[in-house]
């Protein structure tokens, strides 16, 4: 079946929202996840995100079966992520990527049952945003309360290190601990085209208006 991706439009915050719903993180025996949502983010949210960054979906048989949501440099830095930053603890030099131009991979969700398509939006909606002048790529996991390994393949795919760790409390949730990690652009080039589906990658119906 063909997949398509596209630009998300804010008719789409419905599907983000339902998709959202079907992947509660949840923990399990070894408190370790391939993936879901521990925190949530409502409608409104959504369509704001959509309008100020970079919002790719997929689609089978007009259906959208997955999302990738990443800041831009802006939408970053006027942040939660952002100004909790000196809460971090670096294993890198912090100030020496204040200057840069920096994005930041907010979500990624995908229906079960579609990993060639998750691997293509992951690597286009990364691509849109490095090809429009960022040079860092940010994105967290969450350590405890339960482990999400979704993330740690595109990681290491596009090799990516581990950058610092993170302590944080929310209501409801309560204590979070999460890595933080780092893409930069020429490595992410550089790796995903020994990527074993990168062939299959560009080969699909690509939209971005």
């Amino acid at each position: 079946m063909r997949t398509r991706l596209r630009k998300a439009t804010p008719d789409d915050a419905k599907a983000f929202l339902y998709i959202k719903e079907q992947l509660p993180l949840m923990l399990n025996e070894d408190n370790t996840s391939s993936g879901g949502f521990l925190l949530g983010t409502d409608e409104a949210t959504y369509i704001d995100y959509i309008n100020s960054s970079y919002c790719m979906v997929a689609e089978e048989d007009n259906k959208v079966i997955g999302f990738g949501i990443i800041f831009p440099d802006e939408k970053l830095r006027e942040s939660e992520v952002w100004i909790r930053r000196h809460s971090a603890s670096w294993s890198i030099d912090l100030t020496k990527y204040e200057s840069r131009s920096l994005c930041y991979f907010e979500q990624f969700a995908f229906l079960t049952g579609h990993k060639r398509a998750a691997v293509a939006l992951a690597y286009h909606i990364t691509n849109w945003a490095f090809s429009n002048g960022h040079q860092t790529l940010f994105a967290t996991t969450v350590n405890k309360p339960v482990k999400n390994l979704a993330a740690i393949p595109f990681v290491h795919a596009a090799n990516g290190c581990l950058a610092g760790n993170i302590d944080e409390t929310y209501p409801v949730i309560g204590h979070i601990n999460s890595d933080i990690h780092l893409v930069e652009a020429d490595d992410f080039y550089e790796q995903a085209m020994k990527h074993p589906l990168y062939p299959m990658v560009l080969a699909h119906n690509i939209i971005i208006e």
